[in-house]
């Protein structure tokens, strides 16, 4: 398997992850349901918990900026990407138009931007896909082989 994950675009396109089927569109809805929902009651309990002088890592991560060296250099948390798990999880794929079910990990990578979270689901295939060719059947056929192996 190789490491490249690529972005689930089709909607309609059908991911099973144990024995659960969802389309591509349905799942991202469910992740961003549940993600704004969980994101809701972490910063809830934190504001229960608060101190004045204490802070999450949930507070400090929602705030606007990150300031180093003496406040010189500052990166804006306008955009935060989480990619869970990182290594994938295993799933299989059956893209729209497909002869069969694909098989992989899939991983979820969530933009948050204040409280809007933007799911995407990621594939990466256990065997390389190979580009179909018109001329493969061609290549295949007895009278090419003969042309390309005339020894035989």
């Amino acid at each position: 398997m190789g490491d490249r994950f690529e972005s689930l675009d089709c909607d309609t396109d059908i991911l099973m992850i144990d024995k659960d089927t969802f389309t591509v569109e349905r799942l991202k809805e469910l992740l961003e349901k549940q993600m704004s929902k969980k994101f809701a009651e972490m910063k809830e309990e934190e504001r229960n918990k608060q101190t004045f002088y204490h802070k999450s890592l949930f507070d400090h991560l929602s705030s606007p900026n990150i300031s180093i060296i003496d406040n010189y250099l500052d990166f804006y948390l306008t955009d935060i990407v989480l990619i869970f798990p990182p290594e994938g999880r295993e799933a299989s794929l059956l893209k729209l138009g497909s002869s069969g079910w694909k098989t992989g990990k899939m991983r979820v990578k969530a933009r948050v931007s204040g409280r809007e979270i933007q799911p995407e689901l990621e594939f990466c295939y256990d065997e390389p896909l190979e580009p179909e060719s018109p001329l493969d059947d061609i290549r295949q056929g007895e009278d090419y082989q003969k042309l390309v192996n005339p020894a035989s």
